[in-house]
């Protein structure tokens, strides 16, 4: 193994680019409780992300992956599912991209520094470098943030920005780990983990792709089942060529196809910031696409969106969040992660409906949630 001594860093940092190098490795971090994990990718014009290091750390060492130089990354699909060992990251969301890209799996055993830092009383959502000059009292260079991770080799500081991130993730998740257990709330932080899994496998579902569009609910029901058959034609285009969506056709452009219903491809030049280039290598989809939807039988159209809250269910969802405001301080807990926006919009929606009891809460109203925050919502509702 190659040892590279880099000012910063306290404990070795060692290059990880042999097949049976990263077996060994893996063979002997499968019996550890847990582990540090990052990632270092570029994505510029591409659907999806080049994975282009995977840093681990186990308490000894910095490990930089390079799956650029192995032919066998399997041992790793191996850890990544493994879960007797605990992986820890940080805001996940785009690290758990890069692992189904580059193993074709989600580490099984999550814990998210950002949840776990929320649990213990930091504030939300919080970025890494904060949240590490908050809890270790260090500040992390930020220098190599955007530089070119694909490039060989890497230099001195990038590998030390690499190494670094991994290091201080290690000794920041045993300080949160101590809180959590000093609170009895390391479950609740695996357990909010976990579900950034579900939610990632969710954003991934082609079926899904029109969730991105905030103004759906302006839509008629034949201009939503529109919207959702081109958002999910544009996601399987931009998945083959490898190219990012808006090089397919522009979210505002697809929105105004599914508004105006074209029936010709002369009608797509009125569409905004459509251009003719893509007219001419799309257009034909999507006028087939129009006309599919245009024979769907009212009864397999999709129901409409609901509108966003009205005066009554606004002033419902103020009162909710004052109750989370006080109950967040009361338990040390960032109001945010007690419930998120959209579970509110939904409580004060299905009220004003006039249902009551269970049926008011979304199913993420389960676990610790079902625990804290629904005595404390029913005080109101």
């Amino acid at each position: 193994m190659n040892t590279l001594a880099l000012t910063g860093t306290r404990q070795p940092l060692i290059g990880v680019d042999r097949d049976s190098q990263l077996r060994e490795l893996c063979d002997r971090w499968l019996t550890l409780p847990w582990l540090a994990l990052d990632t270092e990718f570029m994505r510029t014009d591409t659907f999806y992300p080049k994975p282009a290091l995977v840093q681990i750390h186990d308490g000894e060492a910095n490990y930089l992956i390079d799956p650029l130089a192995l032919q066998d990354v399997s041992p790793l699909a191996e850890l990544m599912r493994a879960p007797q060992v605990q992986k820890v990251l940080h805001a996940c969301s785009e690290d758990l991209e890069v692992f189904q890209r580059l193993l074709g799996c989600l580490p099984e055993n999550l814990l998210d520094t950002q949840v776990a830092a929320a649990f213990c009383g930091y504030a939300f959502s919080m970025g890494y470098a904060n949240l590490v000059a908050a809890v270790l009292g260090v500040q992390l260079p930020k220098d190599e943030t955007r530089s070119n991770w694909l490039q060989r080799p890497l230099t001195a500081a990038q590998q030390q920005y690499a190494a670094l991130d991994v290091e201080y993730l290690y000794q920041l998740t045993q300080v949160l780990k101590r809180q959590l257990a000093e609170l009895g709330r390391e479950d609740w932080a695996v357990e909010e983990s976990g579900q950034l899994k579900v939610a990632f496998l969710e954003s991934q579902k082609i079926a899904n792709a029109s969730q991105r569009f905030k103004g759906a609910w302006r839509l008629n029901r034949r201009q939503l089942a529109a919207l959702m058959e081109l958002a999910a034609w544009r996601d399987r285009t931009a998945q083959e060529q490898d190219r990012v969506r808006g090089h397919i056709v522009r979210d505002n452009s697809l929105y105004a196809i599914a508004e105006m219903l074209p029936s010709h491809i002369s009608q797509l030049r009125k569409v905004p910031e459509m251009s003719e280039k893509a007219i001419r290598r799309y257009g034909d989809h999507i006028i087939d696409r129009i006309e599919l939807i245009q024979s769907l039988p009212e009864a397999d159209l999709p129901q409409s969106l609901p509108r966003p809250p009205g005066t009554a269910q606004q002033n419902l969802i103020g009162r909710m969040r004052e109750q989370l405001g006080a109950l967040g301080q009361e338990v040390k807990i960032a109001p945010e992660l007690l419930a998120r926006r959209r579970d509110l919009e939904h409580i004060a929606r299905v009220k004003q409906e006039g249902r009551s009891g269970e049926d008011l809460f979304p199913n993420s109203f389960g676990g610790w949630r079902g625990e804290i925050v629904k005595p404390c919502l029913r005080k109101i509702l």
